[in-house]
């Protein structure tokens, strides 16, 4: 049988006219509870399951709004599925803000709440101008999207061993160290099949993420101008010709190129790596994850001289955590969550427990040093939450993938910079030209004053 637009029209119409039409419900008897609201809370976070899955359960045994929270757990296909979610009007109710959609796309689809009219003076006053106002990153067009919890700091992971078997006595100060320290270490351990150092190049915008742009960052640099509002790729030659050194020189763990962080993690335990630089979740990771009885360490990043930072560091995904749904039909409760969520009976064992970096000053007061083994040392200390990097359309091939290919050998470092330098500044400009994003400018920026901030 064909069913015209009209026939299906009216089939919908019955079907919700039989379902508003009045029906005889059953007496509730005395103390039967009520039907319980459900929220969905979806993420990405995998490192905090068991923390989250101990709150949760807490929160939806003892909330007095009669509210149960539905929590999902996804993978790699956690923005694609979150996108689809929203474009189809079924978006979570809350849902992990640390992911790769940016705050203006999702304020311009009308996918996230303000939380304005929810923010209490009390929790004003908690988190301060200077976490709740960070443009682009938790607020923005002077409305404010997320609250802060964590971030994840860089650091150089190194194997105490190794260095000390190489005769070497203190952690890499300089980028001249950095390749000199990996030849050390590479030629005393040839024999146990040990090399100095590690990257994980399958996914160059991760391996840049974690072992350069802290490097740059502490020297008070970065790919965008934020003085002049112009991007210049330039500034990234010598850390590139660093890791091309360390490359040539035979001293990078070989299969650098395809990579991965788990595969990289695995060599380290086994004590097969001197140093690789990574992020504030290696403490757990070798904790449970992979388990190693090495003895490893924590250092900062080096800077290119050697020298005192003329920047700082930075703190990587900080400022935001949540989103609430602009569509969910229970905010009040939604909102309920979310408070609870930003509590200190969350947010000080998720410190305690080195889930993340805490940044937000009351909870570090009241939280017991971590005990995760060398967690403390990725404690903020020249590292600030940057601002946040523009976001537009460029042709061709993205930065961290053309750099890759100059460290392999196959692109000439100046041919990449000014290729990078054309295109990128083009297509800001042309999304500038189109209203598309705005150019950010900032005259008087000084990297180095971002830390007390």
């Amino acid at each position: 049988m064909k069913y015209t637009k009209l026939t299906c029209l009216l089939l919908a119409v019955a079907v919700v006219a039989a379902g508003c039409a009045p029906k005889e419900e059953p007496q509730q008897t005395a103390g039967a509870s009520a039907k319980k609201i459900k929220l969905s809370f979806w993420t990405n976070a995998r490192h905090d399951i068991d923390l989250m899955e101990d709150k949760i359960k807490k929160f939806n045994e003892t909330n007095k709004s009669n509210v149960e929270v539905e929590y999902k757990v996804m993978t790699d296909n956690y923005e694609q599925a979150l996108q689809v979610a929203i474009q189809s009007g079924e978006a979570p109710d809350i849902m992990n803000a640390k992911s790769k959609l940016n705050l203006q796309d999702l304020v311009k689809m009308k996918a996230v709440e303000p939380l304005d009219s929810y923010l209490t003076p009390e929790l004003k006053s908690r988190f301060g101008d200077n976490l709740l106002k960070l443009d682009r990153i938790n607020s923005l067009d002077g409305k404010v999207y997320s609250l802060p919890n964590y971030g994840s700091t860089f650091r150089v992971i190194y194997n105490k061993d190794l260095f000390v078997k190489a005769g070497l006595t203190e952690p890499p100060k300089s980028l001249d160290d950095l390749v000199t320290y990996s030849k050390k270490i590479t030629e005393a351990g040839k024999n146990e099949g040990v090399y100095g150092f590690a990257m994980n190049m399958k996914n160059p915008v991760a391996a840049f993420e974690r072992a350069m742009i802290p490097m740059v960052r502490l020297d008070g640099n970065d790919i965008y101008d934020w003085k002049t509002g112009k991007y210049d790729f330039s500034i990234l030659k010598p850390y590139v010709e660093t890791l091309k050194k360390i490359v040539d020189g035979g001293s990078m763990l070989p299969g650098y190129e395809s990579l991965d962080i788990d595969p990289l993690r695995n060599q380290f335990a086994q004590g097969k790596i001197g140093m690789y630089l990574s992020l504030s979740a290696e403490p757990s990771v070798y904790d449970t994850q992979f388990p190693t009885k090495i003895n490893w360490g924590v250092s900062q990043v080096p800077t290119s001289d050697g020298q005192a930072p003329k920047g700082a560091n930075y703190i990587n995904a900080a400022g935001n955590w949540l989103y609430m749904s602009a569509t969910s039909t229970h905010k009040k409760e939604a909102w309920e969550f979310m408070e609870f969520m930003h509590s200190d009976d969350v947010l000080v064992p998720y410190f305690e427990q080195g889930k993340g970096v805490a940044i937000i000053p009351s909870v570090v007061s009241k939280a017991k040093e971590p005990s995760l083994k060398n967690f403390k040392d990725f404690a903020p200390k020249d590292d600030a939450i940057w601002p946040a990097m523009l976001t537009h359309k460029v042709e061709g091939k993205a930065w961290q993938n053309v750099i890759a290919e100059t460290i392999l050998g196959v692109t000439p470092l100046d041919k990449a910079v000014d290729d990078l330098n054309k295109r990128y500044n083009e297509g800001l400009d042309s999304a500038e030209k189109a209203g598309t994003v705005k150019r950010v400018v900032i005259p008087d920026f000084n990297a180095k004053s971002l830390i007390s901030k």
